[in-house]
Formats: C-alpha cells, structure tokens, sequence
C-alpha cells in the first residue's frame, strides 16, 4: 500500500509540474509586456515634463495601448505650444529608450523599435489638442 500511494503522489505531482510548465510561457510573455508597457509610460512622462518646461504648456498622457507589439500614447495637450512633430517625436524616443531599457538593461544612444522573442516593440504617438 505505501508503495501505490507513493506512486500516486509522484504522478499528481507530475501532473500539477506539466501544469504549470505548460503555462509558465504565457506568463512571461504577459510579465514582459507588463514591464515594457510600464517603461514606455516612465519615458512618455519624462519626454512631457521636458517639453512642458521648454515651451510651458500642459501635456497630459490620456492612455496607452498595445496591439501585436505596437504600443500607442494617447496625449492631449492645449493648443499653442510646440508643434505636434516636436512632441511625437521626443514622446515616441523616450519610451523606446525607456523600453530598450526594460528589455535590455541599459540606455541606447539613438532611440529605434526593440525586439524580443515575443515581440518587436514600437511605439506611435497621437494627440489631440484641447481648449483648457
């Protein structure tokens, strides 16, 4: 009888060990996502709070999405101001340079789309003016 319920215990434990190998993949890929999506947020905010003391004006992240390795900043900022070109384009840089960190550990010198295993990330800017 310990011998059986011995091998029992060895095979739930199997089980439960296939289980979670199984999904450990899907929950790498979502923890990674998580932590570039987050770095693409810290290198938005950073790229704002220079551009809102270079020209004073207010520019607020509306929200961000990802789809299929393409992350999208929603901003909205007060008409006036620098040009849209001028905002996407230091937006868009910092979150890839934020982003590359995430990934690879260190700061790279010119901003370009990271590649992982599971994705190539690149980031697109859109604003909207607004009367405040």
């Amino acid at each position: 009888m310990k011998g059986q319920a011995a091998i029992e215990t060895l095979l739930i434990l199997a089980v439960i060990l296939t289980a979670v190998v199984a999904f450990l993949p899907a929950g790498q890929r979502s923890n990674e996502v998580s932590s570039v999506m987050s770095a693409a947020r810290v290198g938005a905010s950073k790229a704002i709070a220079e551009l809102s003391m270079q020209y004073a004006c207010t520019i607020d992240i509306a929200k961000l999405t990802f789809e299929g390795g393409n992350i999208t900043i929603y901003l909205t900022t007060s008409m006036g101001g620098p040009p849209d070109a001028t905002i996407s384009d230091k937006v868009r840089d910092e979150a890839l340079k934020h982003i590359y960190h995430a990934v690879k550990g260190t700061f790279p010198e010119n901003a370009r789309p990271v590649t992982t295993g599971d994705y190539t990330y690149d980031v697109s800017v859109a604003i909207t003016r607004v009367v405040k």
